[in-house]
């Protein structure tokens, strides 16, 4: 199969050098071992410095996952319900722990003293590997390592605390390299191969990330069918693919825990199926509006190459997009060898690399390049589940980055032929100087192209304009045009500064290679300071994001959640009554800017997921909201189980339990809310969700003697009257797992104030499992007989127990598949010889 060439490291031609007196492992471990340490030295102040990274969404999870947390280091067992989040809901969104050993689980361990710097060297590593297999050159290979490690959307997602986005990024390249690897050896091994790398990024569990990796590869695959067709080369190619499916197949089955269960989740979450059946109007996947909400301008495109085109992130961003942290930046020098690859190395491999960065491209555009995005949300598999259209150019960094070592390599390469070589000058110039054309016109031209105004302020521009009791001379107007021309003159400034950066930057890259390209200087060097170049400005720019005010004092995450004196008081309150399984708290109004945090220190009926269950939507939806007097409904919050509101000002039918003076929040306790379990002797049968939500907020329906139901029951039960003996009583609770002790004079409904989930929860009453009732929308009921019982609810979803046992299965396979194909190629290496040459396999 055609390919790039196949010669030694430009640093051979230089003559008898150190490094070419090393061996290929001495010469590997080398480039590692720089990587390795850039890394580290890019985040000291974790690794050295007592400092830690805590974005808003690792708080997020810290706090959400405090309940399971406590329950493993406790027992010793990972709890798969999380009671702590919007009344209970399953982990499996949160903190579903990994239950068979992967290669993954060293460097997780390693996360746990070194991170990012474990996963960002992991990630290095895998570029570095990538190129060096497609060029044998170790400095195309530093320079794509670090061209992607160290764009600017890596440190961003890092400060915000999107760490599995991070996760499956690093583990991207890898997905590449046992893909060419495939296309290039047809065999099981490169299946395997597949297999075990396509399995590392999907448990990353940021799906989106490993889509984008596999629609950029098919993007690829469908370049290298061109040409194989063209070549009439289909016979090892259709090999090729028919092992590439073989691992995708064996890859999902080696995932099947944790996405068994996640999958089945997400049937019952807001994201899944039950959204369209339960009223609500949702869908199976996201809606075109909501999908296409975070698409990437298209002129933003240009923050590839000049880093503040469009103010960089936070309170300076003046693009379309509602709000962004920050630009995919990879710098003018990337983009230019990137492009020189393309144009100059004729090979499936450029082309597919290419085709997949324009195709990721149009997809970041989203909703501005609906031509092709459109057809894709309506017809391609899972497109329409996945928001923020500009991820994609997290894979178009990748692909632009791998593009560009290979134009290195192209641009160090030498030959005889001296047409040839006039022509890759040429090349060169061309390349290089158009990027440094198209910023040098920007730049000079900028107020042409750009207004420097984002679209809010041009809206609030245009009603000025319009309206005519708005002049120039109404001191709020002009005073608003001196803030608005005062910012837009920042906005040209920081244009200026990046994009005379840039020039510099590809102008001194051009230099070299020019100066090299006549022979003035050696190729190892130059190719060394183009790397420093590239690294030097991407350090640069990525410290904006990462800088000294994003590292926080405290390595622990912990010590960035908040404890305020209405908690300590609320939590002593849990100490008296016994612990979890007793109430819960409904953060109204709360001091917290996370709704998160309150997961952490009780059990909230509120909180914070991007997932929550559909039912638990629609309650906070149709049943919660505000009631006559303007507070939640009081039967949302007794059905619920709400004991402590926290707000800043009392609500009708509460008590002030305590006053916070230093936040002002005060903690009303709910006087009638109902227990966490107890006996109706009522039900009722209402059809349809519209109508069970309507007669819930009642204030005539009273929750204490009826239970709604959507159907009756096969049992009778007896109504409760002064006569009526009943009790319930708590004997153990913990996150998977109630045991109550339950007496009834006659057959009744008992009612748990817990989230009715029916994919894992089950019930036994005296060890006997009877069946789970949905009662008042959204949670459990169970008919008990007469006398006097044991009744224990468990959380163990089916999916859960297959995942693992599949998941354990194929590891098994393909792992030890590989063992066996890599054991007998190096005995076969060492009975030809111990041959150490560098080989394409």
């Amino acid at each position: 199969m055609p390919s790039l060439p196949r010669r030694s490291s430009p640093w051979d031609q230089d003559g008898e050098t150190f490094w070419a007196r090393l061996t290929p492992s001495a010469r590997h471990g080398a480039c590692l071992a720089v990587l390795l340490v850039i890394a580290a030295a890019f985040y000291s102040p974790l690794l050295f410095g007592g400092k830690g990274i805590h974005g808003i969404d690792s708080i997020s999870w810290r706090a959400n996952a405090e309940v399971i947390i406590e329950h493993q280091e406790e027992t010793g067992k990972y709890a798969l319900w999380a009671p702590n989040v919007f009344g209970g809901m399953p982990a499996f969104m949160i903190n579903y722990q990994k239950a068979v050993p992967q290669l993954d689980n060293l460097a997780d361990a390693a996360r746990s003293v070194a991170w990012p710097v474990s996963h960002l060297f992991l990630l290095l590593g895998g570029v570095y590997l990538l190129v060096y297999y497609l060029t044998r050159n170790h400095l195309s290979g530093l320079l794509s390592a670090l061209a992607f490690g160290f764009t600017t959307y890596l440190p961003i997602i890092l400060s915000v605390g999107h760490n599995t986005k991070f996760i499956a990024l690093a583990y991207a390249p890898y997905v590449l390299l046992a893909f060419v690897y495939t296309l290039r050896n047809p065999s099981l091994l490169g299946g395997l191969l597949f297999a075990a790398a396509l399995a590392l990024d999907l448990r990353a569990k940021h799906p989106q990330i490993t889509y984008g990796v596999l629609v950029f590869a098919l993007v690829w695959w469908i370049v290298e069918l061109a040409r194989a067709w063209r070549d009439d080369d289909l016979v090892p190619f259709a090999k090729s693919t028919g092992w590439l499916g073989l691992g995708t197949g064996l890859a999902l089955l080696m995932v099947a825990q944790p996405y068994l269960a996640i999958y089945e989740y997400k049937q019952f979450s807001v994201r899944g199926a039950e959204a369209a059946g339960a009223g609500s109007g949702g869908g199976g996947g996201l809606g075109w509006e909501s999908a296409m909400r975070w698409s990437q301008g298209p002129k933003e495109l240009l923050t590839l190459i000049i880093a503040d085109a469009f103010g960089g992130g936070g309170q300076s961003y003046w693009g379309p997009k509602t709000f962004t942290e920050g630009p995919h930046y990879v710098g003018g020098v990337v983009v230019a060898l990137s492009g020189l690859a393309v144009w100059r190395v004729e090979s499936r491999v450029t082309w597919g690399l290419g085709a997949g960065v324009v195709a990721t491209m149009l997809f970041a555009l989203g909703k501005y390049a609906s031509w092709i995005n459109w057809p894709m949300f309506e017809v391609f598999p899972f497109f329409d589940a996945f928001r923020a259209p500009e991820t994609w150019l997290s894979i178009s960094a990748l692909g632009l980055a791998i593009l560009a070592g290979i134009g290195l390599d192209y641009a160090l390469r030498r030959g005889q032929d001296r047409q040839a070589e006039g022509a890759k000058t040429r090349a060169l110039l061309y390349a290089f100087g158009g990027v440094a054309g198209l910023v040098l016109l920007l730049l000079v031209g900028r107020g042409a192209f750009f207004d420097f105004e984002n679209p809010r302020e041009t809206q609030i521009t245009q009603k000025i304009e319009r309206s005519p009791q708005l002049s120039r001379s109404n001191p709020q107007v002009r005073k608003f045009y001196q803030r608005l021309d005062q910012r837009k003159q920042r906005r040209r400034d920081a244009f200026q500064a990046d994009a005379t950066r840039t020039l510099l930057a590809v102008g001194v890259a051009l230099l070299l290679l020019w100066l090299y390209r006549r022979r003035r200087l050696a190729g190892g060097l130059v190719g060394g300071i183009i790397v420093l170049i590239i690294l030097i400005d991407l350090w640069g720019v990525d410290r904006r994001y990462m800088g000294e005010d994003q590292f926080s004092r405290q390595q622990d995450i912990e010590s960035q959640i908040p404890t305020y004196a209405f908690d300590r008081f609320i939590r002593k309150r849990m100490e008296v009554v016994g612990g979890l399984g007793h109430f819960r708290v409904f953060p109204l109004q709360a001091p917290y800017q996370n709704d998160a945090i309150a997961s952490y220190h009780y059990e909230s009926a509120g909180g914070y997921h991007g997932a929550k269950l559909q039912r638990y939507q629609d309650y906070l939806d149709h049943i919660l909201q505000p009631s006559q007097q303007g507070g939640p409904n009081e039967n949302a919050l007794d059905l619920m189980n709400v004991r402590y509101i926290l707000a800043q000002q009392k609500l009708p039918g509460t008590r002030v339990a305590y006053r916070d003076d230093q936040t002002g929040t005060v903690v009303l306790e709910n006087q009638d809310a109902l227990p966490r379990a107890f006996f109706v002797g009522e039900t009722a049968v209402v059809d349809g969700a519209k109508t069970m939500w309507q007669r819930l907020r009642d204030p005539s329906f009273d929750p204490r003697r009826t239970a709604l139901l959507p159907e009756p029951l096969e049992a009778p039960v007896t109504p409760i009257d002064s006569a009526s003996a009943t009790n319930v009583s708590l004997e153990n609770y913990s996150p998977s797992r109630s045991e109550w002790t339950v007496q009834t004079d006659a057959p009744r409904l008992f009612v748990a104030s817990e989230v009715y989930y029916p994919a894992g929860w089950n019930a036994y009453l005296d060890g006997e499992q009877v069946p789970i009732h949905r009662v008042n929308y959204l949670l459990r009921g169970v008919h008990v007989p007469e006398g006097k019982h044991t009744l224990v609810m468990r959380f163990e979803p089916a999916a859960h127990r297959y995942g693992v046992w599949i998941a354990g299965t194929s590891t098994t396979v393909v792992y030890g598949g590989l063992l066996v194909l890599v054991g007998a190629r190096v005995r076969r290496r060492k009975a030809a010889g111990g041959d150490d040459e560098e080989t394409d396999g």
